[in-house]
């Protein structure tokens, strides 16, 4: 039976708990009932009282842990009560009550290795050492990471017993876990966070509103889930700096705040979903942008000049949209460039002599699109160049001498890859310059 002091039913968190008439093995002094009413008290008030009466939930696990098996035997008036209770309710939570286990430091030592026993969760050491979790010199947690270590659960249950935290923490990690469930509304009340990162779990539903009280987050990472609905404005703010929301199912068009209210936006991640519309101008107004990614949408029209406003793009990628036109004459300013993929799409044109002036070109990858006329000599200026895609297009002509000549004396040039094959190619590769021959849409 639990030796936790049960609450008369209330819908507040302030109901005063009663002590359970459930038989004991020994005793209970009347100093040892006060603690534990006291403590049952305090946990009420971070979890309510339902979580902290029903038996089988990581609320209850955690105050009866702190209650009995902690060899910290904590009272509700220690300084790190709430958040040593919080943190174990997190391990319960994440770990089926303790059935399930962790790849590293869980609190069981014959089933989770752990470099330090001081880091494994639920010790003896205080809470700030245990595994991912980082203290400020007043003892208060600010950062949680504990990324790739087999946690499961409902993140919303998760957020909830933080919130707890929520004047000290700054930094929470859970990236590459098995978490589930939504993002709950309470998200917003962590109004110290600066960092995200819930990426590839298996979250469901849309994002809350609620991060419009984040003021100082810097990073939002969602990346790798299941998660729909289209972009609540609200997150965005003047402090945000990386966006990932790759590869789940959100869809509709980009709000417009993304474009006048976080300015500072370097890293911008959106792959994999069904975003669309034409690729917005306000991409102009994001001057730090380094990073951007948008393949795997449902983009139409012409990539806008404003898109190559930033002098830091460093990595572009439009691939699989439904994007056509020629390409802007901008792109051809955007000398900081390292890997650009427009691959699968509609462009059309001739590629210009001016891709030579891409000179920190390490991946261009045009295949699948209808450019048209010759391949220009002047990729051959591009002497970083790893990869090199031109299949699947309307290119013909002869693969230009200064192009092999850069595959055959760079060590890096790697991959060339042509319409070369078949019994009528439309490129004329010699032996050794193409790494690879496509058929294309010859014969």
């Amino acid at each position: 039976p639990s030796v936790i002091p049960s609450n008369t039913p209330s819908d507040t968190h302030s109901s005063s708990p009663t002590i359970s008439n459930a038989p004991s093995s020994s005793p209970i002094t009347s100093v040892e009932l006060q603690r534990r009413q006291e403590m049952a008290a305090a946990a009420v008030a971070v979890s309510g009282s339902a979580s902290i009466d029903d038996t089988t939930t990581p609320q209850h696990n955690a105050l009866e842990w702190l209650l009995l098996d902690d060899d910290l035997q904590l009272n509700a008036s220690s300084p790190s009560f709430e958040q040593r209770y919080s943190m174990s309710t997190f391990y319960f939570a994440t770990t089926n009550n303790g059935q399930n286990t962790w790849i590293n430091c869980g609190a069981d030592a014959s089933t989770s290795s752990c470099s330090s026993e001081s880091q494994r969760f639920l010790s003896s050491s205080s809470e700030c050492d245990w595994l991912g979790i980082t203290c400020n010199g007043s003892g208060e947690i600010t950062n949680i990471d504990i990324r790739e270590n087999g946690l499961a659960g409902d993140v919303s249950v998760i957020i909830k017993e933080l919130v707890s935290l929520s004047s000290s923490l700054e930094g929470l990690r859970l990236s590459i876990n098995a978490l589930s469930s939504t993002i709950p509304t309470e998200i917003g009340q962590l109004s110290n966070l600066q960092s995200l990162f819930l990426n590839n779990n298996n979250l469901v539903g849309t994002i809350p509103t609620s991060p419009e009280n984040l003021s100082k987050l810097t990073t939002f990472s969602v990346g790798n889930n299941g998660m729909d609905g289209t972009i609540p404005g609200e997150i965005f703010h003047p402090t945000l700096v990386g966006l990932d929301l790759d590869d789940n199912n959100f869809h509709g068009t980009l709000p417009s705040e993304m474009f006048t209210s976080s300015l500072g936006l370097a890293n911008i991640d959106i792959g994999g979903n069904a975003f669309e519309g034409t690729v917005p101008k306000g991409f102009g107004n994001l001057t730090n942008m380094k990073l951007l990614y948008i393949q795997n949408n449902k983009f139409v029209g012409t990539l806008p000049p404003e898109l190559f406003v930033s002098a830091s793009l460093s990595m572009l990628n439009c691939s699989h949209n439904d994007l056509n036109g020629t390409l802007p004459d901008e792109l051809y300013g955007a000398t900081s460039l390292r890997t650009l993929d427009l691959s699968s799409n509609e462009f059309s044109g001739a590629i210009s002599t001016k891709i030579g002036d891409l000179e920190d070109l390490t991946k261009l990858n045009l295949r699948s699109n209808k450019f048209v006329g010759a391949i220009p000599s002047t990729m051959g200026l591009l002497d970083e160049l790893i990869s090199l895609d031109v299949s699947f297009n309307l290119l013909s002509g002869i693969m230009p001498d200064e192009v092999c000549s850069l595959r055959n004396s760079s060590g890096l040039f790697i991959e060339l890859v042509a319409d070369c094959s078949g019994s009528s190619p439309q490129i004329t590769c010699a032996n050794t310059c193409c790494s690879k021959c496509e058929i294309g849409h010859g014969a």
